[in-house]
């Protein structure tokens, strides 16, 4: 008998995709992924939802009250708490079960397994069984399913991290050669990575970009293990898993030699983004990298972040063609009673407004 497992396009899904249904597959059951998001989808999930939750969220119980419209027989909703040591997930991932079940809306049952390596990679045994055991009592066939889905998941990383870096290794000097051959300006989009993949959410943002002309980053495109790097030297270890990667990926990027920004993606109402985005932006400050703060809700309009993005990208460009950085935001001449082109008391602020 095969089963049918839906799952959510949404939240951890554009990280974990390959490996769930990869998984899934190698147990004998069949993935039903929910179409993209969309106007109805959000709407669906904010009918059903308090207000306090932030657009991610809301967006994931849209695409599960979608597929609660399908023949299913089980429903995919992992409680995600940690998937390395002593670091966690966003708070929202470990209650998505009990939200979904407190919503009192009609669903599939749920297979609910919970992911919590913050002590021990050993857990990860519980996790397998308690999602595999729907479909086998064979414990050594979830656990094979379960490598070659790994095996699949690191192939298409280092995919992504060859896109960028080359196969014959991570070498940053030789990206940011190829990205200067190609005479392109550099921007890294950070964000968490449902909101840099999901079209609907960031409002096609990356495709707006490489129109622009941009050469587009992603953290996904750089190496956990770079990222792990440079971070080593700071004070504390990250409480937040997403804060270590964009932090790192910040770092990273900021070797790369280029005329380059960095627009960050917020979602309106989350706690992590409150706190990891203003580390980054003090960071991105302190190198004299231009960056750009966009926050995220149900209500934002396309239009103006149409402009704010294009006075950005111009911002930068501007300041490459006419060495603005050697200017002060006030003007040439504000601070200088001798009225000299270029030298200002007032200093040199060329880093762009943020929310």
């Amino acid at each position: 008998m095969s089963y049918k497992v839906g799952i959510p396009r949404a939240l951890l899904y554009y990280q974990f995709s390959t490996l769930w249904r990869t998984f899934f597959h190698c147990l004998g059951a069949e993935t039903v992924v929910s179409g993209d998001t969309n106007k109805l989808v959000l709407d669906l999930g904010t009918a059903k939802i308090v207000d306090e939750a932030c657009l991610p969220v809301k967006i994931f119980f849209g695409h599960a009250l979608r597929l609660a419209r399908e023949n299913l027989d089980y429903l995919f909703v992992p409680r995600m708490v940690s998937i390395e040591k002593k670091a966690f997930i966003c708070p929202k991932t470990m209650g998505l079960p009990d939200m979904l079940e407190a919503s009192k809306t009609p669903l599939p049952p749920l297979i609910k397994p919970t992911m919590n390596l913050v002590s021990s990679q050993r857990k990860i045994d519980a996790f397998l069984w308690e999602t595999g055991h729907f479909f086998t009592a064979d414990i050594r066939k979830i656990k094979r399913a379960w490598r070659e889905a790994l095996e699949q998941q690191q192939k298409e990383e280092l995919q992504g991290y060859y896109r960028l870096w080359g196969k014959n290794g991570y070498n940053p000097d030789a990206a940011a050669t190829r990205i200067e051959r190609e005479d392109k300006l550099v921007i890294l989009l950070l964000g968490h990575s449902y909101l840099l993949q999901d079209n609907f959410l960031n409002l096609n943002l990356l495709e707006k970009l490489k129109r622009a002309d941009c050469h587009v980053i992603t953290p996904e495109q750089i190496p956990s293990e770079l990222q792990e790097d440079e971070v080593k030297d700071l004070p504390k270890r990250f409480f937040w898993t997403y804060g270590r990667i964009l932090m790192g990926s910040a770092r990273c990027f900021s070797k790369i030699p280029e005329n380059k920004g960095v627009i960050i993606l917020t979602s309106f109402g989350c706690g992590i983004d409150s706190f990891v985005d203003n580390m980054v932006m003090r960071y991105l400050h302190k190198a004299g990298i231009p960056y750009l703060n966009i926050i995220l809700d149900e209500h934002t309009g396309e239009a103006g972040v149409d402009t704010r993005i294009e006075a950005f990208l111009d911002m930068i460009r501007w300041r490459r063609q006419m060495d603005e950085g050697n200017f002060s935001s006030y003007g040439p001449y504000m601070g200088n009673n001798e009225r000299t082109v270029g030298i200002s008391g007032a200093g040199c602020d060329c880093t762009p407004a943020n929310n």
